[in-house]
């Protein structure tokens, strides 16, 4: 029980750092959005995509917690 308890807590690690690592690309993409006089369609792509990574890391965080509650 032990061993499985220590690799999923080292897994929770990975998703947080993951987390905190596409939060920083994210905020970064935006100001980088807010700045640029006109950007073009791709760096708007590129912004909504990692926006969406983003979204999906926190989704998959929730239901790490809701399964580790259960």
């Amino acid at each position: 029980m032990a061993k499985k308890q220590k690799i999923r807590k080292r897994a929770e690690a990975c998703l947080y750092d993951l987390i905190n690592r596409q939060k920083q690309k994210c905020s970064r993409q935006k100001r980088l959005l807010e700045r640029s006089i006109d950007p073009s369609e791709d760096v708007w792509i590129q912004s909504k995509m990692e926006e969406a990574k983003y979204r999906f890391l926190l989704r998959e965080a929730r239901q790490l917690k809701k399964r580790t509650k259960e």
